[in-house]
């Protein structure tokens, strides 16, 4: 029996139905269980989740628990794809599975594969591959589009992301760039994916 979110009885710490529900229908529509960050992104109906997460990492799993325990069915927690393959971030996993469940067959999606190895280092979080053409992503799983960060494992990140940045402006290559605000949006997410699979597919058609 859940308590509604207005009970004395319940614990702030603990998950609302509503919660719950949440919960169950991002990790439904994205492919995995969404974490703490992009639940920032949800607005209200996140905010009490926010507030869990920030709470510690055993607050955080009991909300996947009795997640699961209601909805066996949900996806995996984690960074391991549905096809087994490990990324390095729960928002890569997501961006790697639905471009894998549109790509066409002889397509392929390169995990951390340098931009231009003969001008430097650099690499791309994904690169989308038909033929000779290709589409480099970056997922900056640590803020929003604003580039606001909370701390400074955030920041690190943001930093990372931003000397990639200059790597491709130097370069000459605009990159496909998904902050975490848009994985809060599974439906634009999704169409930003089937465009680029579209994309890829007339260049090398043109090619």
């Amino acid at each position: 029996m859940f308590r509604s979110s207005d009970d004395p009885a319940l614990s702030r710490f603990h998950p609302t139905e509503a919660d719950l529900v949440t919960y169950r229908d991002m990790a439904r529509v994205l492919g995995a269980p969404p974490n703490e960050a992009i639940c920032r992104y949800l607005g209200a109906m996140g905010q009490h989740l926010v507030f869990i997460g920030e709470s510690g990492q055993r607050d955080w799993a009991r909300v996947d628990a009795q997640a699961r325990a209601r909805w066996p069915d949900l996806p995996s927690t984690g960074t391991t794809a549905v096809d087994g393959m490990v990324l390095e971030s729960l928002p890569e996993r997501i961006v790697y599975q639905i471009l894998r469940s549109m790509a066409l067959p002889d397509m392929e999606i390169d995990l951390h594969q340098p931009i231009m190895s003969d001008v430097g280092p650099e690499k791309a979080d994904l690169t989308l591959r038909r033929r000779d053409a290709a589409c480099f992503i970056e997922v900056i799983g640590c803020c929003g589009v604003n580039r606001i960060t909370r701390n400074d494992h955030e920041r690190r990140g943001l930093d990372r992301f931003e000397r990639r940045e200059a790597f491709y402006r130097r370069v000459g290559i605009i990159p496909v760039c998904i902050f975490l605000d848009l994985l809060a949006r599974p439906e634009e997410l999704k169409g930003l994916c089937r465009s680029l699979v579209e994309r890829l597919s007339g260049d090398a058609e043109a090619g």
